[in-house]
C-alpha cells in the first residue's frame, strides 16, 4: 500500500512541475501581455500582475494539496495582512517555500537571481511582476529594496541564499541584515518546517520521501530592528543582527511582539 501510496505521488509530483511550467509560459504568452496593454501605468502593472501571481500560485498549492502531493499547514498568516514595508525573512528547507510564501500573501516582492531572467519559464512572470532583480551589486539591490519597501511592498527573502541543508546549522548572508539596517525596515519572521524533507538542495524531483511530505509554515511576530541600532556603527548592527536571525532560525525562541 505505501509504494502505491508513493508511485501515485510521484505521478502528480510530476505533472505538477509540468503545469507549472506551463502556466507560466501561458501567463507570459498570454495574460501579461494584455496586462500591458490595458494598464500604461508600471507599478500598477506589477501590483495586478502580482496578484495574479498569487492566485496562481494559491491554484497550484491547492492542486498540490487535492492530490495528495504535499500537506500544508498555516499558522499565524493572519499577521501578514496588515504588514507594510516589511522585510518578509524565512528558511528555506524546499523548492517549494517561494510558492507556499506568495500563496499566502495577496501581494510580495521577491529578490531574484539574474539567471532567472533566462529561464523561458519564469522570466515573463518576474518581469511582469517587476520583481528585484539581484545583480550582485549591493548598492543597486539596496537602492531597488528600498524603493519598494518606500511604496509599502513586502519583500520575501530568504537570508541563506540557497535552500537549507538538513541537519547543518544555517549560515546567513549578511545581505538581508544589511538591507533592514540601512533601511530601518522591520523584519517579519517566517519558519517553514517539512517533514520528511523534500526537494531539498540537490535533490531530484522524483527523489520523493516514502511518506507524504506536510509542510507547516509559522509566522512569527515582527522584530523592531531599533534595538540593534545603538551602535552608530552599520556594520557592527547588521553583525548582531544577522546573528539573531540565525539563532532564531536554528530554533530560537522567537518571542517577538505579535
Amino acid at each position: 500500500m505505501q509504494r502505491f501510496e508513493q508511485a501515485w505521488r510521484l505521478v502528480w509530483t510530476g505533472m505538477a512541475f509540468v503545469l507549472f511550467g506551463v502556466g507560466g509560459l501561458i501567463l507570459t504568452a498570454t495574460v501579461f501581455p494584455l496586462i500591458n496593454l490595458l494598464i500604461a501605468d508600471r507599478e500598477k502593472r506589477a501590483i495586478v500582475a502580482q496578484r495574479l501571481v498569487h492566485w496562481a500560485f494559491r491554484l497550484h498549492v491547492f492542486y498540490m494539496t487535492l492530490f495528495g502531493v504535499i500537506g500544508v499547514t498555516m499558522i499565524g498568516v493572519e499577521k501578514l495582512e496588515n504588514d507594510r514595508g516589511v522585510l518578509v525573512v524565512a528558511n528555506h528547507p524546499s523548492l517549494l517555500d517561494v510558492v507556499l510564501l506568495i500563496a499566502a500573501m495577496k501581494r510580495a516582492q521577491c529578490i531574484v537571481k539574474y539567471q532567472i531572467w533566462g529561464n523561458p519559464f519564469m522570466r515573463g512572470v518576474v518581469s511582469a511582476a517587476d520583481y528585484i532583480r539581484n545583480d550582485g551589486d549591493p548598492e543597486k539591490l539596496l537602492e531597488d529594496c528600498g524603493a519598494k519597501l518606500a511604496r509599502g511592498q513586502n519583500i520575501v527573502i530568504f537570508p541563506e541564499g540557497s535552500r537549507t541543508v538538513p541537519g547543518v546549522p544555517m549560515k546567513l548572508q549578511r545581505g538581508v541584515a544589511n538591507i533592514a539596517v540601512r533601511l530601518g525596515a522591520p523584519i517579519r519572521l517566517i519558519t517553514i518546517d517539512c517533514v520528511p524533507p523534500s526537494l531539498m538542495k540537490g535533490q531530484k524531483w522524483y527523489q520523493i520521501p516514502t511518506v507524504k511530505s506536510q509542510f507547516t509554515i509559522t509566522v512569527h511576530g515582527l522584530i523592531d530592528i531599533s534595538r540593534f541600532m545603538s551602535d552608530s556603527n552599520s556594520s557592527v548592527a547588521a553583525r548582531h543582527l544577522n546573528t539573531y536571525l540565525a539563532e532564531q532560525l536554528n530554533g530560537g525562541t522567537r518571542a517577538e511582539n505579535a
